[in-house]
């Protein structure tokens, strides 16, 4: 099956040949999405979703999941003192990376599920198509997608094009990096593609520890061919390979001056050892040498057969995985001390096989059925290392401590044998030529076999960060999920949906060393999330095409929500009660005019635990509280994401000049590690300016522009935690304590520019 090739999506204007009159010069360009595993417009789609061309991230310089996460309504990713920790949250949902948990938020590249949030750091180019699915997509993805999806889809070599072109850029913190793609159409029948990709960043911070020392820069190098054989019309064999590389030295994260009270500074103070408190100017004074490595590589073999079976498509997505990542932090308690080193290897192997069989379109009911299979490896080897400050604590004399690991560290040996089976149909009856009912049945079954082996060789590691544990573990569940939609077209361009639908987040395994004893057999295992989610929506195409209005308001209820709690160096999950999560998603489009098109979304969230009678008590309280009736973390209540883009042709020269504006405004809310309702870790609204200019040819042979992003150098943090082993450093007091701030990146200048070769 080929699917509909996209011209520049999501918000691009139509550029219409020279002569053409009326609003259809200026009509805003169609949008194909593979949300239901057809090639369709995103007009006719009934969830609520949006889409982004690699055109459209490219000029708004998104590079990252971090940067799709500022331009899509109700998604947000963000990033952690440990870069492998990243957060991939829909509707203020997602879980971290740093652990056994499954993610709320599932991501697909070219059709095949990525298991680990941390193994998706690396950069987004050549994209086709990056597609946000919000609400549960269990009956058509293949892992169960509790909150949403993200549906990425690559550029696939293109027959009969000899092709190259080189993209590349700098900025002002000494950060530079180049892009090469190549095609070529080797014969009428096979097809090949190489995308190479190098990427060097220095850091936004300062240490004044080691000597005002730069901090926080990485690097990245990737190379990503892919083969493209049609031997006949109806059959399509689809190889992609790709290799990848991380260095990075881990994020800056500073004291929030306003939790530094005289009070919860008193101990450090005495001590020698308080950090630099003079506010959010990425400037740290600690001990901070961080580093991680992160290498994968991949391959993914996609066959379609079409007009199998009396017209049915048969397809087969077959995919493997490896990833490895190093992470070294270098002080746990991020104080101006020689205190504890964690070093952790994180390793992923995984394949999945999914078989999808199409029906032809066309009669009274057509659908999608299929079987998928995921099995995955996982391993989390970590060992915490006594400093030279601390090691003395355990009585040992200097020489002792540094003779070895045989003494002063603390070993912890996860492993995890995962594997996933599912059986998914989905069909729609087209009961008039207006009127469709759409239904899915999904039956997953899951089970996870580990073990946790934690051997502390002194008691300071072994109360502080892991008790000694020797636990075999397993977890199994199968889950029956439904969904049921009704789509109706008032009109061609008008199009109203009303959907019910379930979803399933699988439980598992608590995969860290814990410290006080450590957790019991039950403790180590927790259950599944199960989501029930009601939608209705509007989409509309309108003023002759020029204006493309979505509109989706949303209910979600979680049931045994897993949440994911900091305490004092190590995190524990459990099932919380019953959160909600409801509001309003808009996504508009409007080209008023030729040179003109302006994109606006945005998100109204109002979240609420309908019952938390087990929540994490504030900094240094005993017990627990309950947050029924609280906000969950990570909920802003408003989000805005405005862009504008005037582009218009510099006389007769053959060039156009563009001028590009975008905002991106977010409410206040909780970032903060721990599910407690602390009000220090509540991030007050920010918003985030861009601006971008440049030139360019008009058949895009060639470009140069330059850009300034968060303009007004906006200060403000992605993620919020308590000093580590607060209450022993003495700074928590009255249910407060010193909060450490994970900084968003400052104000960027750069320039870019690209060159095509055919």
């Amino acid at each position: 099956m080929q699917l509909t090739a996209i011209r520049p999506l999501a918000f691009a204007v139509s550029l219409a040949a020279a002569g053409q009159a009326g609003a259809d010069a200026f009509a805003i360009e169609e949008i194909v999405v593979t949300a239901t595993k057809r090639a369709e417009s995103i007009q006719d789609v009934p969830i609520s979703v949006s889409a982004f061309s690699g055109d459209f991230m490219e000029k708004s310089g998104v590079e990252d999941l971090q940067g799709l996460g500022n331009i899509a309504p109700n998604l947000s990713v963000t990033k952690s003192t440990m870069a492998v920790n990243q957060r991939i949250m829909i509707r203020g949902v997602g879980t971290v990376g740093n652990n056994a948990m499954d993610p709320s938020v599932a991501v697909y590249v070219d059709g095949a599920y990525i298991p680990r949030p941390g193994a998706i750091m690396g950069n987004l180019k050549d994209i086709e198509v990056a597609e946000v699915l919000r609400g549960p997509q269990g009956t058509l993805f293949g892992r169960n997608a509790a909150m949403g999806a993200l549906n990425i889809r690559t550029n696939k070599p293109e027959m009969d094009t000899l092709s190259l072109k080189i993209d590349a850029g700098m900025d002002d913190y000494d950060g530079y990096d180049t892009t090469i793609i190549a095609n070529a159409g080797i014969n009428e029948s096979l097809a090949a593609r190489v995308v190479a990709n190098y990427t060097d960043k220095g850091g936004y911070g300062e240490n004044l520890y080691d000597g005002d020392k730069d901090v926080g820069g990485n690097s990245a190098e990737s190379i990503k061919p892919s083969f493209l054989y049609e031997p006949t019309e109806d059959l399509s064999i689809l190889l992609r390979l790709d290799y990848q590389e991380l260095q990075g030295e881990g994020a800056i994260n500073e004291v929030l001056p306003e939790s530094a009270t005289t009070a919860n500074l008193a101990t450090l103070n005495f001590l020698g050892i308080a950090p630099d408190v003079s506010g959010l100017d990425h400037t740290i004074n600690q001990a901070h040498n961080d580093s991680m490595t992160d290498r994968q590589w991949g391959a993914t073999l996609d066959v379609t057969w079409d007009d199998v079976l009396d017209g049915h498509t048969l397809r087969s997505i077959t995919s493997y995985r490896d990833w490895q990542n190093d992470t070294i932090e270098y002080s746990l308690f991020r104080l101006p001390m020689d205190d504890m080193t964690r070093d952790t290897h994180f390793a992923s192997d995984s394949v999945s096989q999914e078989i999808q069989l199409i029906s032809p379109t066309g009669d009274v009911f057509d659908y999608v059925a299929g079987l998928y299979y995921f099995q995955e490896d996982y391993e989390i080897d970590q060992t915490v290392h006594l400093g030279a400050d601390f090691c003395p604590l355990t009585g040992a004399s200097a020489a002792v401590c540094a003779a070895g690991d045989q003494y002063n560290a603390n070993p912890a040996l996860f492993n995890q044998d995962a594997e996933s089976l599912a059986v998914f149909f989905q069909g729609t009856f087209h009961i008039t030529d207006r009127f469709d009912v759409i239904t899915g049945l999904r039956y997953t079954d899951d089970k996870k076999d580990g073990s946790l082996l934690v051997t502390p060789n002194n008691l300071v590691t072994g109360g502080l960060i892991g008790s000694a544990e020797d636990k075999q573990l397993k977890f199994d569940d199968s889950q029956v999920n439904w969904m049921l939609n009704a789509r109706y077209f008032f009109t061609p361009d008008i199009m109203g949906f009303a959907t019910a639908s379930t979803g399933y987040k699988s439980g598992g395994l608590n995969s860290l060393m814990t410290g006080g004893g450590g957790l019991t057999e039950s403790q180590r295992v927790f259950d599944s999330e199960e989501v029930t989610n009601y939608e209705l929506g509007l989409k509309t195409t309108l003023l002759d095409g020029s204006l493309v209005a979505n509109v989706t308001a949303f209910r979600t209820d979680i049931e045994n929500f897993q949440d994911r709690s900091f305490q004092d160096l190590t995190f524990v999950i459990a099932n919380a009660g019953e959160l909600r999560q409801q509001g309003i998603e808009l996504d508009v489009q409007y080209s008023p005019m030729q040179e003109l098109f302006v994109s606006l979304g945005y998100a109204y969230l109002d979240s609420e635990f309908l019952s938390f009678d087990n929540g994490s008590p504030l900094p240094g309280v005993a017990g627990t509280q309950d947050l029924s009736g609280t906000a969950n973390r990570y909920s802003p209540e408003h989000q805005i994401n405005l862009t504008s883009q005037w582009t218009q042709a510099l006389g007769d020269t053959g060039m156009e000049w563009f001028l590009r504006g975008e905002v991106m405004w977010t409410d206040d809310a909780d970032v903060g590690a721990t599910t407690n309702n602390n009000p220090q870790t509540i991030q007050d609204a920010y918003s985030l300016v861009n601006l971008r200019a440049g030139l360019e040819s008009e058949d895009g042979v060639w470009s140069v522009s330059a850009y300034v992003e968060n303009l007004a150098d906006e200060e403000y943090c992605v993620g919020m935690y308590d000093q580590p082993n607060g209450g022993a450093f003495g700074t928590q007091i009255n249910g407060t304590t010193l909060i450490r701030c994970v900084q968003g990146d400052p104000r960027t200048i750069g320039i870019r520019g690209s060159y095509s070769f055919d």
